[in-house]
């Protein structure tokens, strides 16, 4: 076991970035892997179930770490600033009403190393619908997700340019 309890609150936040990065990277191999090997599977409704179990059972890790008594769209922002998308980007979250939510993601680093990769873009919209999809409705069974656009898909024209990727998330 980790002995955390010793370490500084710097080396304990740097160990846990980097395994947190460690586990993106594999994530990322596998999903070359399946491309490369079953390239007829990237898209298939199994690959994409893998998406959203991975974002409930994070849901479901995350509610240990909820302490605070929230509820609605409140509760599911709160879970969204410790999941992985706020560890690793610049996520804004906007609340636009009691059961409305905006997320964006502001310079995304996958999409930067996709350029770095060679690749006009990385497509992640159907896939990181189902995430969004699994991990919001482990927080709140009525919530719902829509993606308002993600790579390669036009920009809407209110849409800064810096944003990556946009989501609205609802609740009942």
């Amino acid at each position: 076991m980790l002995e955390i309890e010793k370490w500084s609150r710097e080396e304990t936040y740097n160990t846990m970035m980097e395994l947190l990065y460690s586990f993106n990277y594999m994530w990322f191999l596998m999903e070359g892997w399946v491309a490369a090997n079953f390239p007829e599977k990237r898209e298939s409704e199994e690959f994409m179930k893998l998406g959203e179990q991975f974002g409930a059972y994070q849901a479901k890790r995350l509610e240990k770490t909820i302490t605070e008594p929230v509820s609605g769209i409140d509760r599911v922002a709160s879970f969204l600033k410790r999941s992985h998308w706020n560890a690793f980007e610049d996520i804004r979250l906007d609340k636009l009403s009691e059961k409305e939510l905006r997320m964006r993601t502001v310079g995304c680093t996958t999409q930067k190393a996709a350029k770095r990769w060679g690749m006009e873009y990385y497509a992640c919209g159907d896939a990181g619908l189902r995430l969004r999809t699994g991990f919001v409705t482990r927080v709140d069974p009525s919530a719902a997700v829509r993606r308002v656009f993600t790579p390669p898909d036009e920009r809407p024209p209110d849409v800064p340019e810096d944003v990556s990727c946009e989501w609205i998330i609802t609740i009942e």
